[in-house]
């Protein structure tokens, strides 16, 4: 079966979207999946109707032959039937099996292509969103709650349509041929019924605790692990061990609760089943003593009572999927159509290549939630296209939030920002990022090689490209002593390379994609002097192609700066040139004079 484009699922978020806000049954918004394979799964189901009409026949063939042998029949008058049995055997395995190839084949394409939903959903959010759902969390809806709802769209689905079809044609052929016989039979289903929906809805509330405790479990787990260094250097490993053994003990008895519930479901209908076909023997020798009834039909009764076992047995294992599967549906739903704080409407038509890289805050005021202090309080600055800037500041005056605001990872709650005098809402997000590229202090690494973690910034770069942002970032002269160069793999978030590698392999990284405007936080916070001061020459050539935004601590770093800026509790307290700025002896002056005497004493020590 072919799988389609993940673009293809754009209608489905579109679906979702519109549903926002209005409740649902946790099912229900699966059906644009559905409707999507309704060929297959309309084919599925037809196999179904007549593999199971195939199934229903047998048992007439089968007292028919009964009655036959008894009254003293040869060979030549039985042997149709018997080749009957065997074609319908024969028919109803094939359509079973072809039953299970359009609707289990199809449930793991709707699977694929929810877990595809769910990726480009939660792409589409703000980094506010990613502060309430740690990753552990959302890895559980991945991994757990995906698959729970894909057992119901594969063998959920095939088998409730398959049991229910079963059932009907073996009562139907049961009626047509005893009704008190059927009638006798069927007595104790009404009690499966009660105690199907007794269990399913315990499963249901039991299964919704399970995946809370495994959302918490993962996200512990990949917390701890993210953090071995600190862990060891802490000492802290014992302690992380025995938080995990206590997260892990309540998912397992949580587990457990949920095993005893399910337990209790198909042999509670074997029983029933069983209690059935006791009747059914009971009342059919009964019949029969009174020459009421043949052999051959109570063998039929028998063999009909047989294809309700597994049917009706399986309605108390559907059940138990089905709840779960609601259950994991409702949590899918409430994450997928989570509003969007920072949506991506802009409709600006402007290639990346042709931004300036004029910066404006007006009057901008951010805070990260409403019972949070204001970070940034009335912040306006301009910076000119094609200028270095510096900014600087105290711990918590707001640097890195301008970061975040510039990028849309969040909006502001008033005030605007302005890229080239449009307002950054005005462009796609994609257009956006092409234009401002991000050198972060703490830069995420991926498991890849050195050279595959620089072409993230341009994915099409040509070696030489790359060879050349590395030079330029200082990062050259370490890689050539790698073991395999520039295919040495840096590990999980390059756990590998020090602090001061990691950042200058960023660094390289931004330098490929070639940005209209290059903003460095704090980028060389893990580098040494010397090494900066050779990075800010080779960045020379650079500066006055592209508009340059240096945040750092060390001053040294934005000493040449066409204007450096002050930040202090979420405004701007100065702004000028180095040498304005010390002459005003303010803040910077301040900060300039301290850091002098600390690089004076280091140097004595």
């Amino acid at each position: 079966m072919l799988i389609r484009s993940p673009h293809y699922t754009d209608a489905v978020v579109v679906y979702m979207s519109a549903l926002r806000g209005r409740p649902m049954h946790p099912l229900r918004w699966l059906l644009p999946y559905l409707r999507r394979h309704r060929t297959a799964l309309l084919a599925g189901a037809a196999c179904v109707l007549l593999a199971n009409l195939a199934w229903a026949f047998t048992p007439r063939l089968v007292g028919y032959a009964v009655d036959s042998i008894i009254a003293g029949g040869t060979l030549p008058k039985v042997l149709p039937a018997l080749a009957g049995i065997l074609g319908l055997t024969l028919v109803g395995g094939v359509l079973t099996f072809l039953m299970r190839q359009t609707i289990i084949v199809s449930s793991r394409t709707l699977e694929y292509e929810l877990r595809n939903d769910l990726v480009r959903s939660l792409e589409r959010h703000s980094a506010r969103f990613f502060l309430r759902h740690p990753t552990g969390e959302l890895m559980a809806y991945a991994n757990n709650d995906i698959p729970a709802v894909r057992e119901f769209l594969g063998p959920a689905i095939m088998n409730s349509l398959n049991s229910a079809v079963a059932i009907g044609f073996a009562l139907l052929f049961m009626i047509t041929l005893d009704v008190p016989m059927t009638l006798f039979a069927v007595l104790p289903l009404p009690l499966a019924a009660v105690l199907t929906y007794a269990i399913g809805r315990r499963v249901h509330q039991t299964f919704l605790t399970v995946q809370e405790q495994f959302g918490e479990l993962t996200n512990h787990a990949q917390e701890s692990f993210s953090a071995i260094r600190v862990v060891r250097a802490y000492g802290s490993h014992a302690a992380e061990i025995e938080r995990f053994r206590r997260l892990s003990w309540e998912y397992a008895q949580r587990n457990l609760r949920l095993g005893k519930l399910q337990a209790l479901s198909t042999p509670a209908m074997f029983v029933l089943m069983a209690a059935v076909q006791l009747i059914v023997l009971g009342y059919g020798g009964f019949r029969i003593a009174h020459g009421t009834l043949t052999v051959g039909e109570l063998t039929q009764f028998f063999l009909y009572t047989n294809e309700l076992i597994w049917p009706i047995a399986a309605l108390g294992w559907v059940t138990n999927i089905v709840q779960r599967a609601m259950a994991s549906a409702a949590r899918l739903q409430q994450l997928m159509s989570t509003p969007v704080e920072v949506p991506d409407t802009g409709r600006l038509r402007l290639a990346p290549a042709q931004a300036r890289g004029e910066i404006e805050f007006r009057n901008v005021w951010f805070r990260y939630s409403p019972d949070h202090p204001w970070v940034l309080q009335g912040l306006s600055l301009h910076i000119p296209a094609g200028s270095f800037v510096g900014i600087t500041g105290p711990i918590g005056s707001g640097k890195s939030t301008l970061v975040a605001l510039l990028t849309r990872l969040y909006d502001p709650d008033q005030g605007q920002i302005l890229l080239d005098g449009h307002d950054v809402r005005e462009y796609p997000l994609e257009t956006l990022r092409r234009i401002v590229t991000v050198v972060p202090q703490d830069p995420f690494l991926f498991s890849m090689s050195v050279a595959e973690n620089i072409r993230f910034g341009d994915p099409t770069a040509p070696e030489e490209r790359i060879l050349w942002a590395s030079q330029t970032a200082g990062l050259h002269q370490d890689v050539v002593h790698f073991p395999q160069g520039y295919q040495t793999l840096v590990g999980e978030r390059g756990i590998t390379l020090s602090g001061g590698q990691r950042q200058r392999l960023a660094l390289a990284r931004a330098l490929l994609r070639d940005s209209p405007v290059l903003l460095l936080d704090d980028a060389f916070s893990s580098v040494d002097s010397a090494t900066e001061a050779h990075i800010r020459q080779a960045l020379q050539p650079l500066l006055r192609q592209r508009t340059v935004i240096v945040i750092a601590h060390r001053l040294s770093s934005i000493q040449d700066a066409d204007r450096i800026f002050v930040l202090a509790e979420g405004r701007v307290a100065e702004a000028g040139t180095h040498a304005e700025l010390l002459r005003r002896g303010g803040l910077y002056a301040r900060l300039w004079q301290l850091q002098s005497l600390e690089a004076e004493l280091e140097r004595l020590s």
